[in-house]
């Protein structure tokens, strides 16, 4: 995924799952500041997809 300044995303962090928001990005490199932490990588997925404005997941993950 490309980084979109002010876009959500969610990644691992150590036993779960932080969503975050771009809060910088440049060709570089992007940095993003913490949101909210889940302990299931579903709900922080279907978070992402209601804050960016996608609806909600149509498939769940494998």
């Amino acid at each position: 995924m490309k980084a979109k300044l002010g876009q959500y995303y969610y990644a691992p962090l150590r036993n779960y799952w932080v969503v975050w928001q771009w809060t910088s990005v440049s060709e570089t490199g992007a940095m993003g500041s913490k949101v909210k932490e889940f302990f299931d990588m579903e709900e922080a997925r279907a978070y992402v997809w209601q804050m960016n404005g996608w609806g909600k997941p149509s498939k769940k993950l494998n």
